[in-house]
C-alpha cells in the first residue's frame, strides 16, 4: 500500500493540533499565554512549510489547481482569527473565527479596509506596522481596540507572508485577547433566530414610519418625525435632504440624545446638502449607497470650521438611499443614516428597510411639492 504523500501527512497532522487549540480555547484567560505560545509555533511552522511548497518544483498543472490548497486548508484551521490583508490593510480573506470576531462576512469582506474595524486611535498605528511588515521590516506587534469591542484590547501580531498566487508578500494578522476579566462575553455569530427576530422589529419599524407620515399636521413634520424614527430604530444619526439635486435642502438632522451632541446635530443641520458628497452622490445617481466598513473622513464633508464630520460623529458604518417618486426617476431627496462608534454595520436587511422607508417618504415629499426634477 502506498503512503501519502509526506505533505498531505503534514497538513492533517497540523490542523489536528490546530483542532486541539482551538478547543483550548475554553480554558481560562490566565491560559492564554501557553495557547499564544503554541499557536504562534504553529503559525511559524505553517509559513515556513508553505514557503518551501511555493520554492519546490512541481509538474505542469492548471495554474492554481492545487498550490492555495494547503495554504487554505492552514488558514482556515488556525484557532485564532486571521486576517490577510496588503500593506494598505485591504483585507484579502480572513477565517471563519476572524469573521466571528469582526461581524464582517467572509463573503464581503475582500477589498474593505481592515483599519475601519478599530476605534479611529488605533487606525493610524495598525496601517503604518502594517506597512513596514510588507516592506520586510520584520514582525511586529501591538495592541488594538475593536469598534464593536470598544472596552476589550486585543492583541494583533502581524507577520509577512507569501501567499500563493500573489506577486509580492502580504500581511497575516493574527487577533489575541489579552487577559481579560473572567466571565468576559466572546462575541457571538448572528444565528437565523436573531435575523428572525430583527426582520420582525423592522416590519414594525415601517408601521411606525408610515403611520407617523399619515398622522403628521404637515407634510414637513411628518417627514421629520419620520426620520427620527427611522434615527432610533436603525442608526445613531439621521440626515434627510429634500428637493432637486442641483438645490437641495437638509430639513431633518437627528442624532443622539446625549446633551453633548446638540452642537453636532446643529452642525449637521446647517450644512448645506451640496457640501456632502454622499448626499451629493446618491441624489445623482439615483442608487443607495452601502458602506458596512468606512474610515474616508471626506464623505460627509465638514463643518463650518472644516472639521470632518465623519470623524466628529466617529462615523463606522454609512447608509445613503435616495427618495424616489413613483415614476421610478425622479429623486426627490436622501435619506443617509450613520453608525457610529461600536454599533454593528449595515446589513443588506436594513438597508432594504431603510430603501422601503425612502419611498414612502417619497410620496409625502411629492405631494408637498418639496421635490424637484430629478436626474435625467
Amino acid at each position: 500500500m502506498s503512503r501519502p504523500p509526506e505533505r498531505e501527512c503534514g497538513v492533517e497532522a497540523l490542523a489536528a493540533r490546530l483542532r486541539e487549540l482551538r478547543a483550548a480555547r475554553a480554558h481560562p484567560p490566565s491560559e492564554y499565554p501557553v495557547l499564544l505560545d503554541a499557536a504562534l509555533a504553529e503559525l511559524d511552522h505553517a509559513v515556513e512549510a508553505l514557503r518551501h511548497a511555493a520554492q519546490a518544483p512541481a509538474p505542469p498543472r492548471t495554474p492554481g489547481a492545487g498550490a492555495a490548497y494547503p495554504f487554505k486548508a492552514i488558514f482556515e484551521h488556525l484557532p485564532w482569527p486571521v486576517i490577510l490583508t496588503d500593506e494598505q490593510t485591504q483585507v484579502r480573506r480572513l477565517n471563519t473565527a476572524a469573521a466571528e470576531l469582526t461581524g464582517l462576512p467572509q463573503a464581503y469582506a475582500a477589498g474593505r479596509p481592515l483599519a475601519a474595524l478599530l476605534r479611529p486611535a488605533d487606525r493610524a498605528a495598525l496601517r503604518a506596522h502594517t506597512a513596514a511588515v510588507a516592506r520586510g521590516d520584520g514582525d511586529r506587534s501591538l495592541s488594538v481596540r475593536l469598534q464593536r469591542l470598544p472596552d476589550g484590547p486585543l492583541h494583533a501580531t502581524l507577520t509577512a507572508v507569501e501567499a500563493p498566487g500573489e506577486g509580492r508578500p502580504d500581511v497575516l494578522l493574527m487577533f489575541t485577547p489579552t487577559l481579560a476579566p473572567a466571565g468576559a462575553a466572546h462575541p457571538e455569530p448572528r444565528s437565523t433566530p436573531a435575523t428572525v427576530v430583527r426582520q420582525a422589529e423592522l416590519t414594525a419599524l415601517l408601521d411606525r414610519t408610515a403611520r407617523a407620515l399619515l398622522a403628521g399636521t404637515s407634510p414637513s413634520s411628518a417627514l421629520g418625525a419620520a426620520a427620527g424614527l427611522l434615527r432610533d430604530g436603525l442608526a445613531d444619526w439621521a440626515l434627510l435632504d429634500l428637493g432637486p439635486p442641483a438645490g437641495p435642502v437638509r430639513v431633518a438632522a437627528h442624532g443622539p440624545a446625549e446633551p453633548e451632541g446638540t452642537a453636532l446635530e446643529k452642525a449637521f443641520l446647517r450644512q448645506d446638502p451640496r457640501d456632502c458628497p454622499v448626499a451629493v452622490e446618491v441624489m445623482g445617481s439615483g442608487a443607495a449607497a452601502v458602506e458596512q466598513l468606512t474610515d474616508d473622513p471626506d464623505r460627509l464633508g465638514t463643518d463650518e470650521d472644516g472639521t470632518p464630520l465623519m470623524v466628529r460623529a466617529e462615523v463606522a458604518s454609512l447608509l445613503s438611499v435616495p427618495l424616489t417618486a413613483p415614476d421610478g426617476t425622479t429623486v426627490l431627496g436622501a435619506l443617509t443614516l450613520l453608525r457610529a462608534g461600536a454599533g454593528p454595520p449595515f446589513s443588506l436587511l436594513e438597508a432594504a428597510t431603510a430603501e422601503i422607508a425612502a419611498g414612502h417618504l417619497a410620496l409625502v415629499a411629492e405631494r408637498d411639492g418639496t421635490g424637484g426634477p430629478g436626474r435625467g
